[in-house]
């Protein structure tokens, strides 16, 4: 009698549980939605929070560069008497924050021009803080451009003595293979070319040199091969290569760039970069983005 009283005990409990399995189920679960529910909210919130507040950031930061821009830039075009030093600080100003939007190289040249025609006692001072700025515009924009995918290729110095010595110029100061640092997968799209640099002259006043520059088109590195870009042009301490490159097929720009020079000799630099990384106003043409957009797919 024990034994049956205590199976019906048992068969009555396991009812009740039973009973209350499907509500205490379906409570768990509601309890786990809403707690779920509750901090997918949170998250949303605190994502929303975050990315109004960069965007309220960066607006501020975009209307204080605007600002700046307008009353500096402002400052070159009226006419006025500013000393040299005024001039060259405004050009640091538009030169370390706006180098890659805009084509300083008229500017830093115009300067350039006023400090050559100024008093001997501070000509010198003055022009090695334009050269000084520029080479650190140079740097940081080499830095950039050659970020995981470019490659940057320092040439022999120029001894300037050789290259007056040979009317021809230097032939061949640099020949070489260079290929962008893409993944396998995409490696193949963007074959290696050859580079070749002369050097017929240099401008002593300007404070350029005269480069003759060939580039084999992607994938064709015989001395045969018809060059994809064949151009001659100067370059200075004021061309930099985010804005002053040269446009190549597959999306590509290359650009030479002065990293040195003085009374005796230069230094210089070819710099082989993807188009996407060059500056603001030198934007890629359509059939570039529109052949980057189809491998993209």
């Amino acid at each position: 009698m024990a034994e049956d009283e205590s199976v019906k005990s048992w068969s009555r409990f396991s009812g009740v549980l039973r009973d209350l399995a499907t509500p205490l189920t379906v409570a768990i679960v509601g309890l786990l939605a809403s707690i779920y529910v509750n901090r997918q909210q949170q998250l949303d919130a605190n994502q929303r929070a975050y990315s109004e507040l960069v965007s309220q950031r960066e607006a501020a930061d975009t209307n204080l560069r605007i600002e700046m821009f307008k009353t500096v830039l402002e400052g070159f075009l009226r006419q006025g008497t500013d000393s040299i030093q005024d001039q060259i600080l405004k050009l640091e100003i538009l030169a370390y924050n706006f180098n890659e939007s805009l084509d300083l190289g008229p500017l830093f040249q115009d300067v350039f021009r006023r400090v050559n025609s100024s008093k001997a006692d501070v000509t010198d001072a003055n022009r090695e803080r334009l050269r000084h700025v520029a080479s650190d515009v140079v740097f940081k924009q080499v830095e950039s451009l050659t970020f995981e995918l470019g490659v940057a290729k320092d040439a022999p110095v120029i001894d300037f003595q050789e290259l007056n010595a040979n009317p021809a110029g230097i032939s061949n100061l640099l020949n070489e293979t260079l290929q962008l640092r893409y993944p396998d997968t995409d490696s193949v799209h963007h074959p290696g070319r050859r580079f070749k640099i002369d050097v017929f002259g240099r401008d002593a006043k300007q404070e350029q040199l005269m480069v003759h520059l060939t580039i084999s088109p992607p994938g064709q590195l015989g001395a045969d091969a018809p060059p994809e870009v064949d151009v001659r042009f100067g370059v200075g301490y004021f061309d930099f290569p985010a804005i002053n490159n040269t446009r190549l097929s597959n999306g590509e720009r290359c650009a030479v760039v002065v990293r040195n020079m003085d009374q005796d000799s230069a230094k210089i630099s070819l710099v082989y970069f993807p188009a996407n990384r060059a500056g603001l106003k030198d934007r890629m043409y359509v059939e570039e983005i529109l052949d980057q957009m189809s491998r993209i797919k």
